[in-house]
């Protein structure tokens, strides 16, 4: 469906904000939320619009509920071997600095408000169904260990998962997460 050339000629049709715009997102993951290429980007989701747009009608991307995500997984691999590599460890770090900022803390991390709830409320609908297993289980005490016993993962896997909820959700550590996994039941 993409042979590789395809995805070079479509990816040089596009204007260069777009491109630029793809890679920073190639660097998230296959897929990706809007606000969270937008703070990575240092941009208003608002600005990333005509970008998007353009990706979208290109069938680079596709929207996926909440999020996009790349049309296929060839495409994602074309994008991120576009960056030199120096570039895509920097967006990792970024990335990862963006994840692990404490809610509260100066820099962009903390989600905005959704319909008038909360950061923390309106999260839970963007968690997937991993990320809700592990809440669950880390409102029931269990350790990183214990959890991927459990779902059958590596601990690595779990704490890489609720990194990916404490940013989701705009907090900042397991008490807080345990406290909201226990109030959600």
């Amino acid at each position: 469906m993409y042979p590789q050339n395809s995805v070079a000629a479509r990816l040089a049709a596009l204007s260069s904000p777009t491109r630029r715009m793809l890679q920073v997102a190639s660097a998230i993951g296959p897929q990706f939320g809007v606000l969270e290429l937008a703070r990575l980007m240092r941009c208003g989701t608002a600005q990333l619009l005509p970008a998007l747009d353009e990706a979208i009608a290109s069938g680079l991307l596709v929207s996926l509920d909440d999020r996009l995500m790349f049309g296929h997984d060839l495409v994602h691999a074309a994008v991120a071997a576009s960056l030199c590599r120096p570039a895509a460890a920097a967006l990792r770090a970024e990335l990862a600095a963006l994840w692990a900022t404490p809610a509260g803390a100066p820099g962009p991390v903390r989600r905005a408000e959704h319909d008038g709830r909360p950061a923390a409320t309106a999260g839970w609908e963007s968690l997937t169904e991993q990320e809700l297993q592990i809440a669950r289980l880390v409102g029931r005490a269990l350790t990183n260990q214990q959890i991927a016993t459990r779902i059958g993962r590596s601990r690595h896997t779990v704490n890489y998962h609720l990194r990916r909820i404490f940013h989701k959700l705009g907090i900042a550590s397991r008490v807080e997460l345990a406290s909201l996994a226990r109030a959600a039941r």
